[in-house]
């Protein structure tokens, strides 16, 4: 039994954080905007769980006509260079889609040709893996550059899948790119990938959980048979909500109906897909991510302007002394990793050890970065104004020359450039 004192602690639930300017990479492209928010609440959308479903006919939430939900998905495969698209629990039910296809083709003989293998990027998400791992494939990594840029090489792929056709006399039965990788936000060359693939007639996955949503992506320009989409990392949706992509050809596998029969009752369930759990969600977040497909068509032309000001607050804080870009450069996402050494210091003498930062930056109404983490800084400024891409760095400077003069490091102080255009 469940004491009343227990279930008080419920009714006392507060977003500490609803009013500060959120820097997290993982949320900033799944920011929802004011409008949608606005209208999930006046149209009654969160009082169900299921609230997309009174008109469902079919027994499929990808099928309804009442809202527009089957007209919206296509227009989601439209904008992302598609044919096809389903609305999945998340990226990673839609990774385990294109796997368990992948795994039964194989399985029932039309990829004879294919070992059970995935060929991926050696920093790919680790729903990537797991997926592999639920289908029954094994995962094999394409080797990065290493330190200090980490690039991932077109032509790795080819070595690599070279090296599965001498062990197994096959090739490997799919190549999963990540479009941009979770780590140090290097957006990798899926279109030569999507290429070498394509010669080679080997099924390819580019998951672009971080950028389809906030930069152009075009599945058909890069070659790429299956497209696996974050809605609520990069689609300004609420969670959990994503989308898998296809062209005609894969749809018919991927997406096939359930063929199941019992054996005592004969019921079936046609309208089914197994690959996707049956039927997907059919709540609020896919009603979240309606509201916000004009807001991101709209953002992701604006990419270039992102861009400048990722830029600029790559190089401010490289004024910073010590503090280093981790990645590709020139930077073309705007997930950033950065060495923050003077930071480092500072926590091996401050009591609350490397939880200092994140704890300074949320006084000064900024969350998102790692609790406990000062050697290293991931953050994000994707969509916030000029004003609050100067107060994110200006916070960065002003705990860094807090503490140098505090605990008497002897280290420059930073310079701090307050001017620009925007």
């Amino acid at each position: 039994m469940i004491g009343a004192s227990s279930l008080q602690k419920y009714e006392a639930i507060k977003n500490r954080y609803r009013d500060a300017v959120i820097i997290h990479p993982i949320m900033t492209g799944g920011l929802v905007p004011e409008e949608a928010q606005r209208r999930l609440i006046e149209e009654g959308w969160i009082g169900i769980g299921y609230s997309a479903c009174f008109d469902c006919i079919e027994g499929r939430s990808s099928l309804i006509s009442k809202p527009p939900i089957r007209d919206f998905l296509a227009d989601v495969a439209g904008f992302l260079g598609g044919d096809v698209a389903e609305h999945t629990f998340g990226c990673r039910a839609a990774q385990f889609a294109v796997m368990k296809a992948i795994s039964d083709y194989i399985r029932d003989g039309g990829g004879r040709d294919y070992a059970r293998v995935v060929l991926a990027d050696s920093l790919c998400h680790y729903t990537t893996v797991i997926a592999a791992e639920a289908a029954g494939l094994r995962l094999e990594e394409v080797p990065h550059g290493g330190y200090p840029e980490y690039r991932v090489e077109a032509e790795g792929f080819r070595r690599k899948f070279e090296e599965i056709r001498e062990e197994t006399g096959k090739l490997p039965g799919l190549i999963a790119l990540t479009h941009v990788e979770p780590y140090y936000g290097n957006l990798n060359p899926a279109e030569e990938v999507g290429r070498i693939a394509e010669e080679h007639e080997i099924p390819y996955m580019v998951n672009a959980a971080y950028t389809a949503g906030v930069m152009p992506v075009d599945m058909r320009e890069m070659h790429a048979d299956f497209l696996t989409v974050s809605a609520h990392k990069s689609m300004a949706s609420l969670g959990p909500l994503g989308f898998l992509v296809t062209n005609y050809e894969w749809a018919k596998r991927v997406f096939e109906a359930s063929k199941a029969s019992t054996r005592w009752s004969g019921r079936t369930f046609a309208s089914k897909v197994p690959n996707i759990f049956g039927c997907s969600i059919g709540g609020i977040p896919l009603i979240s991510s309606m509201y916000s497909l004009r807001h991101v068509v709209e953002r992701v032309r604006r990419w270039e302007e992102e861009l400048e000001k990722i830029r600029w607050f790559i190089r401010e804080m490289e004024n910073l002394e010590g503090f280093m870009l981790l990645g590709e450069r020139p930077h073309r996402h705007h997930l950033l990793h950065f060495e923050s050494p003077i930071f480092w210091e500072i926590s091996k003498r401050h009591r609350r050890r490397g939880f200092f930062l994140a704890e300074e930056m949320i006084k000064r109404g900024i969350v998102g970065l790692h609790r406990g983490l000062s050697k290293h800084v991931k953050l994000s400024v994707y969509g916030l104004e000029w004003s609050s891409v100067r107060r994110v760095r200006d916070a960065f400077f002003e705990i860094a020359e807090k503490y140098i003069k505090e605990f008497k490091i002897a280290w420059s102080s930073p310079r701090q450039d307050v001017s620009h255009k925007g």
